[in-house]
């Protein structure tokens, strides 16, 4: 009683320092408020959607329905020279007879993202939130529209400050410290959490020629509502000696201090790597390094378009022990993009949570992905069930993007690797295909298709761990959209669109295999 009391008056405590700074920045905000330059955008949605199986039902059960949606929204931009942005969306999604169950039904969507420079190139300010509708488990899919029992609302709210002083030529300083608020309806399964992370870092100024240094430390503590809370903590510190521009030799010393239960993927204690890095020329560089802790890492450039990086480390000591790589490749022509992304990380869904973007989803070559009438796509992949569990990550994103006159073409792949590190689940891997052409044949009428893949494996959270899943998920959409300027008030553009949509589940869990056909005519108007 008196740990978790303990934990309580934590909990509380950092509360009121987010709150403290958040009205910090409003009190700085509100200096220039006066010179901000604001442009509202108000919007209204009008949609209609006929499912053929709107609760996704297993074959045999069935049930369609018309699922009625008027959605106004306002979307707020602010600019003041420089020192202030501000970006405010919000639409209040009314729908009827979602589900078939013949009942009105309100959801919010929102997004803030704000920044201030408080003293120019010194010190920053920022303020964040959200709120939105997620799948409590990933394997189930289907989004507001569905109305099933799956779908839960998640908010998350925080603030951050920034300041990069100067020590004159001796050293250049960055801290950062972030406080942010998970939340969600469902905190059973997910505990709310308070997140607190600070970031420290030392580089060498330009008084040390031949010897250069740099000091870093970071800590991340998340404070879970009823739950154990999570720490991540890691100090280190590298000191290079430069025998000329193009070769150096270093030293890195630290300690990794983590806390949370954990399946031999993390060791707390001191470690260190000794090493070499050459230089030739501007476009390649190689680094090597060994000890308890050892990587090797390399860099190139084949032309100023053209970048290539990859590396692999062996840790004995820190987070994701054992050996892990890293790399990633881009490359750009006059009408296409490559894009390849590799990397593995220690994470919860918490932090996820806080990344996501409800307003704006992309694809794996980060291009913009929107609904019909300009909402998010819904069903967000790589969100993984809601758990308190902290996952090991092994994530990979490849894409590539075609354009021409009239038409853009995408292909796109991604694959991820989650284990989990205290859970009924041990690892589960996801990985998928998705694919668009954009073809606008007129002036104002364009038509989208899409088709794309998905496919689970491994344990879940849901089930005890002598039953895996097998769970393949295919998806087609074809639209047609035509954008028309308006004459009348204040109105500037109306987007008129007719879209199907196909989804097919097979799934080993017979309550997660379904097919869905889907038609939504939808308008769309900016004011």
């Amino acid at each position: 009683m008196g740990s978790m009391g303990t934990k309580r008056q934590n909990y509380n405590k950092v509360r009121r320092l987010i709150v403290l700074i958040g009205a910090t920045y409003t009190i700085f905000a509100q200096t220039s408020v006066s010179a901000i330059d604001f442009r509202f955008t108000p919007s209204l949605t009008f949609q209609e959607t006929y499912s053929d199986n709107i609760n996704l039902a297993p074959k045999g059960l069935e049930k369609g329905a018309f699922v009625t949606e008027i959605s106004p929204g306002i979307s707020v931009r602010g600019i003041n020279g420089g020192r202030l942005n501000a970006n405010f969306d919000y639409r209040m999604q009314n729908l009827f007879n979602a589900g078939g169950d013949r009942q009105a039904q309100i959801n919010h969507q929102l997004q803030l993202d704000t920044d201030y420079q408080v003293i120019r190139n010194r010190l920053n300010v920022a303020a964040r939130s959200s709120y939105s509708q997620a799948n409590i488990s990933n394997l189930r899919g289907g989004d507001n529209i569905n109305n099933l029992d799956t779908r839960t609302n998640v908010w998350t709210a925080g603030t951050s400050v920034n300041w990069t002083p100067h020590f004159g030529q001796f050293a250049d300083a960055n801290v950062s410290i972030d406080f942010d608020y998970v939340g969600n309806d469902n905190a059973e399964q997910l505990a709310n959490s308070m997140n607190l992370s600070e970031s420290i870092s030392l580089i060498s100024g330009s008084d040390f020629k031949h010897i250069t240094w740099n000091a870093n430390f970071d800590n991340s503590t998340q404070f879970r509502d009823n739950e154990d809370n999570v720490s991540f903590q890691n100090t280190t510190a590298t000191i290079r000696a430069w025998v000329d521009r193009r070769f150096n030799f270093f030293g890195t010393v630290g300690y990794a201090n983590n806390s949370f239960q954990n399946l031999d993927t993390n060791t707390n204690g001191v470690f260190y790597t000794v090493g070499a890095q050459w230089k030739p020329n501007w476009y390649f560089d190689v680094e090597a390094g060994y000890g308890n802790n050892w990587h090797v890492v390399s860099n190139l450039s084949l032309s100023r378009r053209t970048h290539l990086s990859a590396g692999y480390n062996d840790r004995s000591v820190g987070l994701n022990t054992g050996g892990a790589w890293n790399a990633s490749l881009n490359h750009s022509t006059k009408r296409s993009s490559w894009n390849f992304t590799y990397s593995e990380d220690t994470t919860t869904v918490q932090q996820i949570l806080l990344e996501d973007t409800p307003f704006i989803f992309v694809d794996a070559g980060g291009n913009p992905l929107l609904g019909n009438d300009g909402q998010p796509i819904i069903f967000n992949a790589s969100l993984p069930t809601l758990t308190n569990d902290v996952l090991v990550r092994r994530v990979a994103n490849a894409s590539v993007s075609y354009t021409t006159g009239k038409s853009s073409f995408q292909l796109g792949g991604f694959y991820e690797k989650r284990e989990y590190q205290n859970s009924t689940a041990d690892q589960q891997t996801v990985y998928g295909a998705d694919a668009s052409w954009n073809w606008q044949f007129s002036l104002r009428t364009g038509l989208l298709l899409s088709p794309s893949w998905q496919r689970i494996t491994g344990d879940t959270v849901e089930v005890p761990t002598d039953v895996s899943v097998n769970q393949d998920r295919y998806q087609f959409i074809a639209r047609m959209t035509r954008t028309m300027p308006l004459r009348f008030g204040r109105s500037r553009l109306l987007n008129a669109s007719i879209e199907y949509r196909f989804v097919q589940q097979e799934a080993d869990l017979a309550v997660n295999t379904y097919m869905e056909n889907r038609v939504t005519a939808s308008l769309f108007m900016n004011f």
